[in-house]
């Protein structure tokens, strides 16, 4: 039974309105548009029959046609390849001879294709601004910051390949290392590495930078995100700093991740 009979069976047992909107969470006004319309039909339906069958069907909904897409993939190869040969002519001084957007939009329209200016603009300078993206190297200072992430590694014991989480903490100033082996990734075994690593280096930095990992970062609403009771605890009782990466920016991290073993490493 969809909601749309079901309202209507509940209103005609004597349910008012408001609370058959309240008990199927639907709007006031649907259930309201639902009985006027049954309401009105009951009227004009000459069988008498008690519920005339166009109110019981379920609701219908025209089709949504979506346009044409006009951006193809074929169109967006061509217009990489113009932003690629600009690029080259830039690189060998011979900037005067690149494609403007208005020369692209003419050269598309000269192969046959049926496409805007504003929708050829609006793409180029978007890739444009995508290939304009850039890092700048961050400064470090002596014992400031120290990154930590997990790696892989794979030895062989009496014979058999056994696979071992890597802990790793890298001061970005001096690029050195603390790594510890341990079976898992546990929050245990999180809060036993930290301990480990103020005892290694005899002083605590300010900063602790992690990615998203669950044993650091609770959970996401938005843009927020809520740190893990323990590493808060930890942090509280340590007297650090926490600093998380953006989703998806290993950059903001790259001392950590740029270590080979944290790749794989295979040995005896």
């Amino acid at each position: 039974m969809n909601k749309k009979q079901e309202i209507l069976k509940r209103y005609l047992g004597g349910e008012s309105q408001r609370s058959i909107a309240k008990e199927l969470k639907a709007s006031r006004n649907t259930v309201r548009k639902y009985i006027k319309a049954f309401e009105e039909s009951k009227q004009q339906d000459l069988r008498k029959l008690p519920i005339p069958e166009n109110i019981i069907s379920a609701p219908s909904y025209k089709p949504r046609i979506s346009p044409k897409r006009v951006l193809t993939k074929e169109i967006q190869k061509l217009l990489q390849q113009y932003i690629a040969e600009n690029q080259w002519k830039q690189q060998h001084y011979m900037a005067k001879q690149q494609m403007k957007i208005i020369d692209m939009h003419e050269a598309l329209l000269d192969k046959g294709y049926n496409i805007s200016y504003t929708t050829v603009r609006n793409y180029v300078n978007k890739e444009i601004m995508k290939k304009k993206e850039v890092f700048i190297r961050k400064y470090c200072e002596p014992g400031a910051e120290i990154e930590f992430d997990w790696g892989e590694v794979k030895l062989e014991i009496q014979g058999k390949i056994k696979s071992f989480s890597l802990a790793v903490f890298t001061l970005p100033y001096s690029n050195y290392r603390f790594a510890r082996l341990y079976e898992s990734e546990t929050q245990i075994c999180v809060l036993d590495v930290h301990t480990k690593l103020v005892d290694h280096l005899g002083f605590i930095p300010e900063v602790f930078t992690y990615d998203n990992m669950r044993t650091v970062v609770k959970s996401f609403v938005g843009n927020e995100k809520t740190i893990t009771e323990p590493m808060k605890q930890l942090a509280d009782y340590y007297q650090f700093r926490i600093r998380l990466c953006e989703i998806r920016k290993g950059n903001e991290k790259g001392h950590v991740e740029s270590i080979p073993v944290m790749k794989k490493y295979e040995g005896k």
